[in-house]
Order: structure tokens, then sequence, then C-alpha cells
């Protein structure tokens, strides 16, 4: 009996195994189609860059308002849930080669994006988790 308990959870920890492993994708694969990894942990080879803190101006001076910008994006990177990422994480912007105008939320815990801030663009493969609708959470980064 001890020989088939043991080997039934040996069956368990192995599939669980096999489970938590990522899968490696190219970036044309999940911007065309994120919905078929939603939940999934996977791998993407992007370019990643850190937001550089812009302080906000408590008086205004006579003149046309300031634009400003960071990274050398697109607009359409811009998503209105990553405007409040989750306590010990900072948003990143994340840029597809073969889809650059692909505007998802992604995330990352603080003291990794404290490692590249500073940084102009990043050039990774990076391991996430999560959707479309909410965010994408960078788990693992390799330059």
């Amino acid at each position: 009996m001890k020989k088939i308990t043991l080997f039934a959870l040996s069956i368990v920890a192995l599939a669980s195994a096999a489970s938590a492993q990522s899968i490696a994708v190219t970036d044309a694969q999940f911007t065309s189609n994120p919905d078929n990894y939603k939940g999934k942990s996977i791998t993407v080879s992007v370019a990643l860059r850190p937001k550089a803190m812009v302080p906000v101006a408590t008086t205004v001076s006579v003149g046309a308002p300031a634009t400003v910008s960071t990274g050398a994006g697109t607009a359409a990177n811009v998503v209105a849930s990553c405007k409040k990422a989750p306590a010990g994480f900072n948003s990143i912007d994340v840029d597809f080669a073969s889809n650059p105008k692909f505007a998802a939320c992604f995330i990352m815990r603080k003291a990794d994006y404290d490692q590249i801030i500073g940084q102009e663009s990043v050039k990774a493969a990076i391991t996430f988790k999560g959707e479309l609708s909410t965010f994408y959470t960078i788990s693992l980064v390799k330059k």
C-alpha cells in the first residue's frame, strides 16, 4: 500500500512540475492572439523601457503646456489598468518588435525594476503570466 501511495504522489508531483514550466513563444504569436496564453506562464524576447519618474508641477507659469514622454515607444502602449500597480510592483513598458502598437499592462516587482531603471531600453527574454483585461506579471527577466 505504501508503494502505491508513493507512486501516486510522485505522479502528481511530476504533473505539477510539468505544468509550472513556461512556454516559449515569439512576440508575433503572443500579440496576434494573447487570449490563447491567458493564465499560462510564457517566455518572450522583447525590449523593456523603464519609465522615469517625472515630478508633477504644482504651479503653472505662463506659456504652452509641456508634453513629457519617456522612452521611444508609442502612446498606444498606455493602458488604464497600469495606473494603479499593486503595492511592491511597478508598471513597465514592453515593446514588441512585431507589433509596436500592442497595448497591455505589464508589471514587475519593485526590486527587479530598480535593477534596470535609468536605462533607455533593455533587450531581454521575459517570463510572465496574466491576462490582457487586467495585467501581466513579469516573474523573470534575462538580459
